[in-house]
Parts: C-alpha cells; sequence; structure tokens
C-alpha cells in the first residue's frame, strides 16, 4: 500500500562554499511535488525492489546498510559511538544535480537525534533530516553538479535506524548526439550535427 504523508513545502535555499570550487547554491524541499517541478520531471527512481541499482548508482555503508527488496527500500543503522565513522555514501555516475527520497527514521534500538545529509565532493553540509520523519519526501538541488551523497548519524550515543524508499535523482545530461524533446506531447528527434 502506498504510504502517502501531507507536509507543507519548505524551500530553503543555502549558498555554500565549496574548498576550491567556489560556490554552489544548495535548496531543500520537503515537497515531492516542489521538487519534481525543480528539476523540470527530469529524474530517476531507485525503488530498491530487487538487489540490482539502477546503472551507475553504487554505496558504501560503515556501518550495516542494505537494500531490503523483500521491503522494497534501503535500510541503514548509523551508530555515532561506533569505531566507524558511522556513514553510507551515494556515488552517482554521471553527475547529478538533485537527490532525495522517502525517508523513515527511528526504529528498535532508538531513534537517534537526526540523520545529516552532505555533497561529498563539494565539501558541503547541505542540512538534517528530523528523526521525526515517517515516511516523507526529504530531498535538494544544486545548481553545481555532484558525484556523491553522504548520509551521517547525528551527534549523541543513540543509534540512528532509517529507511529510504524510492530515492530519486536528477543526473547531469551527457553532451549528447542523440536529444528527446517533448513538445506538446509531441516526442522530437534532434541529432546534432557535427
Amino acid at each position: 500500500m502506498p504510504k502517502r504523508v501531507l507536509c507543507g513545502a519548505v524551500l530553503v535555499a543555502v549558498t555554500c562554499s565549496a574548498s576550491g570550487v567556489g560556490a554552489a547554491t544548495i535548496t531543500i524541499y520537503t515537497d515531492k511535488t516542489a521538487w519534481e517541478n525543480a528539476v523540470g520531471g527530469q529524474f530517476l527512481t531507485e525503488d530498491f525492489a530487487d538487489d540490482q541499482l539502477n546503472p551507475g548508482i553504487s554505496f558504501v555503508s560503515s556501518e550495516s546498510g542494505r537494500v531490503n527488496s523483500a521491503q522494497e527500500y534501503y535500510q541503514d543503522v548509523l551508530a555515532s559511538q561506533s569505531q566507524n565513522e558511522p556513514s553510507t555514501t551515494w556515488s552517482f555516475v554521471p553527475q547529478i544535480t538533485a537527490y532525495g527520497g522517502n525517508w523513515t527514521l527511528g526504529g528498535p534500538g532508538g531513534s537517534g537525534n537526526n540523520l545529516q545529509v552532505h555533497v561529498d565532493d563539494l565539501s558541503i553540509y547541505v542540512g538534517a533530516i528530523s528523526n521525526s520523519y515517517n515516511g516523507g519526501f526529504w530531498g535538494f538541488t544544486s545548481d553545481t553538479p555532484l558525484t556523491s551523497v553522504r548520509t551521517v548519524g547525528g551527534s549523541g550515543s543513540h543509534q540512528q535506524h532509517y529507511s529510504l524508499d524510492d530515492m530519486v535523482y536528477s543526473p547531469v545530461p551527457e553532451p549528447a548526439t542523440v536529444g528527446l524533446l517533448a513538445l506538446g506531447g509531441l516526442a522530437v528527434l534532434r541529432r546534432k550535427r557535427g
């Protein structure tokens, strides 16, 4: 049964200084429709329905992160007192300009404090997902392409149990020789002349 959560749209634009790359503008969304509109409807979804991730996506979890294909979500437990840095890093090829998903924080063993989100390759702290999230959307857009998003368990002694459902991301279009442009419901194939 699909989960539906009604929440107001929250847009927060943050201009961050990224070491060696200048500044990036990050906008946070808690409303999926607003996020979809911001990326012009151009995004892909990883639904975690099987153990195979979409091409170009990989992850590394310092803890116990795994795809739970039976429940169709990614799940992890990030313990701040762990000897490892409690994090999960998602990598994308090609680069992306937007990322998000439906997040549920909490669970047995402690609800943690929050889940912090970073853009690793730009050295930017994006924001925190509250430990009260229960299936709601949280995502962001960036005006600077990126290749990795890292989630970190918030500070404190509690474990942060969480799941991520329907992860969405907007890949940067590669300089294509063939592009598809939709005009008034008509698909037009355009070829780059070289």
